[in-house]
């Protein structure tokens, strides 16, 4: 029972962060499992898994009635990110578990490094960072090549790839950051299915522990999401960002002394 509401609990951590943020997945429950839970590395890095597709499903339906969803970028994204979701799963089984937590902790300085460097929003809600031309017409090429790398360290880390695609689209395809995020969630409820089934292929998934994150992450999320609204002039995404990243150097350091 008090595993049970230990569980609970942080699923309305992650669900809450992830919906004022946009930062949630396997850099944000993979450690809080590992530290207050000690599950073992492989179940908390897939276990969250399951939870990323309802969730990115249903931030999509919202984000599809403003039209910010580019298609043809999500269309070339899934046909190079597919594949290699699927093989970064499968090495797991060869990478040593405390490697992948080292691994989940530096996506955590990434994602803590996006909120820290973020641009200020604009008036309608988007960035002034953006080439609608470059965005609407992405070159093909460019984006299989970005989607295989993401499609990657997505497998290996249990995650839908948000993190990552987020800022490339904007950095290299001229997105701003509402038609990214958009369009990433989109891939990022695909791309976690059969990262989902080949995790739980493998074993990897423990069914109940995402069953009970999932109850309270989805709704917590959809909070998260309203609270975030309300919380549009208060400036919460450095600070966060800077706990975040010391957060993501201590568990680094744990886990780097685990496996030595």
């Amino acid at each position: 029972m008090q595993d049970l509401i230990i569980t609970l609990i942080l699923g309305l951590i992650v669900g809450l962060l992830s919906g004022v943020f946009g930062v949630g997945g396997s850099s944000i429950t993979t450690p809080l499992l590992r530290i207050f839970l000690g599950t073992s590395p492989l179940i908390a890095l897939a276990s969250p898994f399951p939870v990323a597709i309802p969730v990115a499903l249903s931030g999509t339906l919202v984000y599809r009635q403003h039209g910010l969803i580019n298609l043809r970028v999500v269309v070339w994204t899934l046909t190079g990110g597919f594949p290699m979701m699927i093989l970064g799963s499968v090495l797991t089984r060869w990478v040593p578990g405390h490697w992948l937590m080292l691994l989940v902790a530096v996506s955590m300085l990434v994602a803590g490094w996006r909120l820290i460097s973020s641009s200020p929003p604009t008036e309608d809600g988007t960035h002034l960072r953006g080439n609608n031309a470059t965005w609407q017409h992405p070159p093909v090429a460019a984006l299989l090549s970005v989607a295989a790398i993401v499609g990657l360290l997505s497998g290996l880390l249990a995650s839908g790839g948000g993190l990552f695609f987020i800022p490339v689209y904007v950095l290299f395809f001229g997105a701003r950051l509402r038609e990214a995020a958009a369009t990433s969630l989109l891939c990022v409820a695909f791309l976690a299915i059969p990262g989902t089934i080949t995790h739980a292929l493998l074993g990897h998934i423990d069914w109940w522990l995402a069953l009970q994150l999932g109850i309270a992450v989805v709704p917590a999320t959809y909070l998260g999401a309203r609270l975030s609204v309300s919380l549009a002039h208060i400036r919460l995404r450095r600070p966060f960002g800077v706990f975040l990243s010391v957060f993501a150097l201590y568990f680094f350091i744990r886990e780097l002394l685990k496996a030595l």
